[in-house]
Parts: structure tokens; sequence; C-alpha cells
């Protein structure tokens, strides 16, 4: 495998529309206005913004400024809505809108790799030796249909670098060429291998601390893996690490009528879009697959008893807020440990969007705080 410290957005990638992303000059210049205008936005006092108007939700929580300003500024470079192009399409867009602000936090080093004939990215916090490492999975978000290894490469260096962990981003296969189970499947076989003892990038994982996380659909994939987990009778992850997950899709909570309509990036449209491919509605399958399955919604699973210990993660304007907080609710009750944060000021994406929004940085460094507590990992001299 060809060791790799900085990417070349050239990596070969099972989802086509993915890993073929090249940004030209425009989205450089754009990408750079972006993080600029979250600078000076985050400088400006709120009173200012207040004039202005600013945007609260119904518990009192004030949008930050410089989401705010980075949100208008979306608006108008990015045209298109997913929703209304193919599925290729729209995973070119959010790799765009990644690359405009995701950033690059600096890693020891970057391989690709396969686990269980999955393809993976694995980041090194240090160089490769023998000593077995604390190892965290990651799944990305984009509702099973969109998002990659690139778009969420700002997210897997911070937990890396910052977390004291060596990370594994998981390539799995996206819907509507592969619908539910799939991505399932690829999450669990590349955890089933790692309790097992396979090896990444030259080094060995200490299964007592190995983690699964995931933002958005991701950590919808992050919770149903915990619940196969149990049922195979295998052992719980160290650590489940849950970012604005996606936990029920046989409903919908208020927080989809209080924050889908757009303006704060995700949208209850684009929700039905991808549940629409990701649960077999757009192809040719005789049955598509009922929301209410535990696999597809854990929520609905009738016990939650024990699972791994959870770090919950929630924005104030999200649609999907009030689910992952209600899951971490259910989990408290089923007696699994439990840290629930609600990001007061922040969106949706905000795991990848640490070069634009100051809220996002800290949200993350919270995160990792809470990772190197559970695994009892120090920067600088990692176990």
């Amino acid at each position: 495998m060809r060791p790799r410290n900085d990417l070349d957005h050239n990596t070969a990638s099972l989802n086509p529309g993915n890993g073929r992303y090249r940004p030209g000059a425009v989205d450089k210049v754009v990408g750079l206005g972006a993080r600029l205008l979250g600078t000076v936005a985050s400088l400006v006092p709120r009173a200012a913004w207040r004039r202005v108007g600013v945007r609260r939700n119904d518990d009192g929580d004030v949008l930050d400024p410089d989401v705010t300003a980075t949100l208008l500024a979306l608006r108008v470079v990015s045209g298109l809505d997913i929703v209304d192009v193919p599925p290729v399409h729209s995973r070119r867009i959010v790799e765009r809108e990644a690359f405009i602000a995701g950033g690059s936090p600096s890693v020891a080093e970057v391989r690709e790799e396969q686990i269980a004939g999955v393809p993976v990215r694995v980041y090194l916090h240090r160089p490769a030796d023998t000593s077995p490492r604390p190892t965290l999975v990651y799944l990305h978000g984009g509702g099973w249909v969109t998002g990659s290894l690139d778009s969420h490469d700002a997210a897997c260096r911070s937990l890396c670098a910052d977390g004291g962990v060596t990370v594994v981003a998981v390539d799995y296969r996206l819907a509507p060429e592969h619908p539910f189970p799939a991505a399932l499947e690829d999450t669990t076989a590349v955890v089933a291998a790692l309790q097992d003892g396979a090896r990444v990038a030259d080094t060995s994982v200490d299964a007592g601390r190995l983690v699964v996380a995931g933002d958005s659909a991701g950590g919808n994939l992050a919770a149903s893996c915990c619940l196969w987990l149990r049922a195979q009778g295998r052992a719980q992850p160290a650590l489940q690490q849950l970012f604005v997950p996606v936990t029920d899709l046989s409903q919908r909570s208020a927080s989809y009528a209080e924050f889908g309509e757009e303006g704060l990036y995700l949208t209850a449209a684009q929700m039905e879009w991808y549940e629409h491919h990701y649960l077999g509605r757009s192809g040719d399958l005789t049955e598509a697959v009922d929301p209410r399955d535990p696999r597809v919604s854990p929520m609905l699973e009738p016990d939650l008893s024990g699972l791994a210990p959870a770090y919950v993660a929630v924005a104030g304007f999200d649609p999907l807020r009030d689910e992952g907080e209600a899951y971490a609710g259910r989990l408290e009750d089923a007696g699994v440990q439990v840290t629930l944060r609600r990001h007061r000021g922040l969106v949706h994406p905000f795991v990848n969007s640490v070069a634009v929004w100051s809220g996002a940085r800290a949200a993350m460094a919270e995160a990792t705080a809470h990772l190197r507590s559970a695994l009892g990992t120090t920067l600088g001299a990692h176990g």
C-alpha cells in the first residue's frame, strides 16, 4: 500500500461520483472566501447581529453568527439541491461543499487499504509500529446516498490527531445502487474483522479500545452496528460516538417541522429523498424495506440494554436534533452510560465544517476530549 500524507482527491471508490473530486481554482477561492467570511462573522459583536436579525429556535438557542453568514453564502454559490439531480451528481455537490468547509488537520500518515474486502482509509496519529492501538471506525454521513472518504476527511483527521487514535474510515456501499442492508453489512464486516485481529496500516488493533463512530447516516450505522454485535454475541465497542444520528425513519419529530425548511442546510425534503433511495423505493425491489425495522430505526429496538457507552452530539438547529436526544434518553433508561451534548448554535454538518465554524471546532475538541477520557489516551504520547 502507498502511504499518503496529503490526499490528492483521486482515490478510487466503489461508489460512482465519489473519490474523483479535484477542486478547481474557483473552488479553492470559494473555500478561502468561506473561511475568511466565517472568521470575520465570528468577530462581529452579537449586538450587531441582533440588529440585522438573528435566528432563534423555540428553545431560545441562537444560531452562531459564522454559521448564519456562511449558510447565506452557500445558497449563493451552490445553485443545485441534491434532490434535483441524480445521486451521482449529488455526490459531487457534497464533495465540493465538504472541500469548502472541511480543512485538513495534520496527522502522521494516511493509507488506503481494504478490510474484509471493504475499502477503508486509515489515519495514523503517529508512525506505524508493533504496539496495539486504540482504533476508531468512522462511518461518514450523507444519507446512505452521498458522502465519501473525502467528504469526511477533516472529521477523521480531527478525531485521529486530537483523540490519539487510529481512525479507520469505511467506504461503504451507497444507495440507490446498493440499498439497505449493504451499508450495514460493510460496516459490520469491518468491525468484526478488527475484533478478530485484522491489522491496519501494519499495526495491530487494541480490541478492548475499539470505538464505532459516525455522523448522520453514519451515526445510524454506528448505532445499528452495536445492535448487530449484541445479537451476534460479540463484544461491544468501548464507546459509540453518535454525531447528529438518524435514529428513527418511521416518523418525523417536532424538530423536522421547526428546522426542515431550506436555509439550515439539511431539509425535510432531502431526508425524504435519502430514505427513498436507502430503503429501496427507487429500484426494482418488489417490496421496499420497512422503516420500522430496528436495523433501520434503532430507536424502535425494544431492548437497548447491554450496549456500548454512548456519546451523542446533536445540533441546536437540525431536523434530526429531537430523535438524537430521544435515542440518548432511551439508552440511558436502558442502563447505558450516556453523554449527551447539544451544540446550540450549530446546524447539521458540523463534524466536517471545522474550517469555517468556530463552534464546530469547539464541538470536535469536546468530542475528542471525551474520546481520550474514555480510552485513556493522551496527546503527544498515545497508548
